[in-house]
């Protein structure tokens, strides 16, 4: 009964809506101008340039690694079994004479305040090499993200197009962090035979899949979407347990196939599927078409009135009007939602997965049944969480710090990400995303105190997920939207 009167309800709706406002459907696009095409489509295109010096600053770090290998390999002194050295002297000799000659350049070396270059040892400038490295790919980093967001804020106009040119330069952002994390441990365990549990960032996040039986190349048996997870094993930390070691892995074929993989996380190799199922690949391409066209149809018929009806609301402060459009838009906007999640997530992934061969598709778990908003943030969004527990998380537990800073560090950087990907883009940097998203940490205290499992946690955070949050900020945002062009 209470889905009957869901869904008449529903019908009541649409047909409100199209006695009210007609039919509001144009062609995608067809109100951006050329010059917005054409920056969107530069700025996109120039991006892959950072890859290319990403990799050449990899590729420059693993040849000096090697050299600094086999330095350090010949120059380990060899003793023989009467503690002497090749020569014939003993150590302690040696040291002596060492000694001897200190003494007669003391005077020299008595009033020097640095030390001299060619003193340096082998691991000295190994370190000093990876220091500069480090911080050739910060430089790059920087512009990775300095370059859409200049063009987002000052060239592009339309905030959708320029959302994209960010979303592009975000992603490529945190892969090249990764990448640059990953290989810098892998040198330091490469050069100074590091120990594994002294680097931060060589977890295998991506799981090795149990062999599996062998099945017939069949169209008919190739379409069981059951087959879409792989199987987990055990997850393998130790760096050597890859299946292509440092530095081996400082390919172009390598880090091409990073480029395009649906993770945030670097490894040297990743979990593979052996077949690729073609039915499977067609099936998640025509729901990215169907979600996508769904998606338009409701933000041009539903979500735009609505929000141009409450600007007025919003200029008269008449709260109850502007209670109502809220109630009115989180309808919409939570199925428009959830339509982006199903595209991106379910759909998406698997496709670029299935062409990849990428053999880990956990992408998302169980979500929607979340008593508390921790277990949301840790389930909504596999990839990003990973990357921040690799990368962020982990490494400042390890290192001594609590994990509730850990975690409050980690809200205010993605704080800061979500206001630079809808603030840029709208050219209003006013912090509504920021705060959304930093104020989701005392909600996150408040429903852990909650018994496991309760449903008044799950009630909080659809409350709060469906009404108090992303219609809240879509009517702020189109609202000043609205205002800075009737002003221009």
């Amino acid at each position: 009964m209470a889905l009957l009167l869901l869904f008449g309800n529903n019908i009541r709706l649409i047909i409100e809506n199209y006695l009210k406002y007609g039919f509001l459907l144009s062609i995608p696009g067809s109100n951006v101008s050329r010059n917005d095409w054409i920056l969107t489509a530069i700025t996109h295109a120039v991006l892959p340039f950072n890859v290319l010096v990403a990799y050449k600053l990899e590729e420059w770090a693993m040849q000096l690694a090697i050299g600094f290998k086999k330095r350090r390999s010949d120059n380990v002194e060899v003793t023989v079994p009467n503690g002497t050295t090749p020569n014939g002297t003993t150590p302690a000799a040696v040291a002596a004479g060492d000694d001897v000659k200190d003494v007669k350049k003391g005077s020299k070396k008595k009033g020097a305040a640095k030390k001299d270059p060619k003193d340096m040892t082998i691991e000295e400038i190994a370190r000093a090499n990876q220091s500069i490295v480090g911080w050739l790919h910060v430089l790059n980093l920087t512009m990775i993200m300095a370059w859409p967001s200049l063009m987002s804020f000052f060239v592009i106009f339309h905030p959708f197009l320029a959302m994209s040119c960010l979303m592009n330069g975000l992603v490529l952002f945190l892969k090249m962090t990764s990448f640059a994390l990953v290989n810098q441990d892998l040198r330091a365990a490469y050069i100074f035979d590091t120990p594994v549990d002294q680097c931060k960032h060589l977890t295998a996040v991506h799981e090795v899949p149990a062999p599996a039986p062998a099945v017939e190349n069949k169209e008919d048996n190739t379409d069981d979407e059951s087959k879409s997870t792989t199987t987990v094993a055990k997850v393998v930390p130790e760096i050597y347990q890859y299946d292509v070691q440092y530095p081996d892995n400082i390919t172009p074929k390598n880090l091409a196939y990073f480029w395009f993989a649906p993770t945030l996380c670097y490894q040297p190799s990743y979990p593979r599927t052996t077949v690729f199922r073609k039915s499977f690949f067609l099936k998640r391409c025509l729901e990215i078409v169907t979600c996508l066209g769904m998606m338009y149809f409701l933000i041009e018929q539903y979500a735009t009135p609505t929000l141009q009806n409450s600007v007025r609301a919003l200029d008269d402060l008449a709260f109850g009007t502007i209670l109502e459009r809220l109630l009115k838009l989180s309808t919409t906007s939570v199925i428009i939602w959830l339509l982006m999640f199903y595209t991106f997530f379910h759909s998406f992934f698997n496709a670029i997965a299935e062409v990849l061969y990428f053999g880990d598709r956990c992408f998302y778990l169980a979500w929607w049944n979340s008593a508390r908003l921790s277990e949301y943030w840790r389930l909504w969004n596999k990839p990003v969480y990973t990357f921040f527990k690799r990368h962020v998380y982990l490494p400042m537990v390890i290192s001594g710090i609590k994990p509730v800073y850990a975690t409050f560090t980690i809200f205010t950087i993605s704080a800061i990400l979500h206001e630079v990907l809808i603030g840029i883009p709208t050219h209003m940097i006013y912090g509504y995303a920021f705060a959304g998203m930093f104020f989701q940490i005392p909600l996150i205290a408040m429903t852990d105190l909650l018994p496991k499992g309760s449903s008044f946690g799950n009630m909080i955070f659809w409350v709060s997920f469906t009404i108090l949050g992303q219609p809240a900020c879509a009517l702020l945002y189109y609202y000043h939207w609205t205002k800075l062009r009737m002003d221009q």
